[in-house]
């Protein structure tokens, strides 16, 4: 049976003014109300917490043992009822982003907030898009950084970051990659990874195929595949640039394709202050580095 705070309550005042008259008095009720609420305490716990003489009551040993416990748990409750009662935002943020994300304006902006904000936890995972937004969704995030435009009823989105891709390969010019691609491999970082599902789209418009696809959740070691000419890849500008591990290699941007800009999507309905801090800090900050997207 759950112990209930009221109980508690009663127990701590008979023990602190020393009869039930006077807990009485203290708690706004009658007698017999505290000598109820501690025979309900007992049966919850099994044991005996007072000695009922005919003029007053006593604790006994387990009454003493278990008064500290009671009033530590009564304060814990106090400190519950006022734990967002003040300016200060509190909470756990959960977070989730696109690899490609955390390597932009995110960085400095998570690490802003949480100086401004001592008293919050951020969390972050990053994982594909389509993942992020099943998470989202399902209420396992609190909002996410993901390629756009989204379009959803429940969701929210607003621009965030631009966002380019390009062809990487060891080949030197359009043409010779056109001829040879049926005999490359096209390394990508899975079936849900947004941007190799849209170089797959682009490939089929240009009438191109390719001899398998590979799953390296490592762009290192994409790009020393590539560099071997065992197959081409698709990089974010994000990525690309001042990448001393594209040195060599040969870059074609995919000028036809859909927009892969980066979107922060939340739930419509979210309720909490402190998501809608962050997003108004994460939205605020954007624009000001970036005042016009065209």
């Amino acid at each position: 049976m759950l112990l209930k705070l009221h109980q508690l309550g009663f127990f701590c005042a008979l023990v602190e003014e020393g009869s039930v008259a006077a807990a009485a008095d203290k708690m706004c009720c009658v007698p017999s109300n505290i000598s109820t609420r501690i025979k309900e305490l007992e049966s919850s716990l099994g044991v005996a917490l007072v000695n009922r003489e005919k003029q007053r009551l006593t604790l006994t040993p387990e009454g003493r043992a278990f008064y500290p416990k009671a009033q530590q748990l009564l304060e814990q409750s106090k400190q519950c009822l006022t734990f967002f009662q003040h300016s200060l935002l509190q909470g756990q943020l959960q977070l989730g982003v696109l690899d490609v994300a955390l390597n932009g304006p995110l960085q400095q902006a998570v690490v802003e907030f949480m100086h401004q904000h001592p008293q919050v936890q951020i969390n972050i995972c990053c994982h594909s898009s389509l993942t992020l937004m099943e998470k989202l969704l399902q209420g396992e995030l609190d909002m996410i950084l993901v390629d756009g435009p989204i379009e959803h009823p429940a969701l929210k989105a607003e621009f965030y970051a631009p966002e380019k891709l390009s062809l990487v390969t060891h080949l030197a010019d359009p043409g010779q990659f056109r001829d040879k691609a049926s005999g490359l491999t096209l390394f990508s970082f899975g079936e849900k990874c947004f941007y190799h599902l849209m170089v797959r789209q682009w490939l089929s418009q240009q009438n191109l195929r390719y001899a398998r696809q590979s799953d390296i959740e490592s762009y290192e070691l994409i790009l020393s595949a590539v560099h071997r000419r065992l197959g081409f890849t698709v990089m974010p500008q994000t990525f690309i640039d001042n990448n001393p591990l594209l040195a060599g290699l040969h870059l074609f941007p995919l000028d036809n394709i859909p927009s892969c800009d980066i979107y922060l999507v939340s739930q419509t309905l979210d309720q909490s202050a402190l998501a809608e801090a962050f997003y108004r800090h994460l939205t605020r900050r954007q624009q000001v580095a970036q005042p016009a997207v065209n």
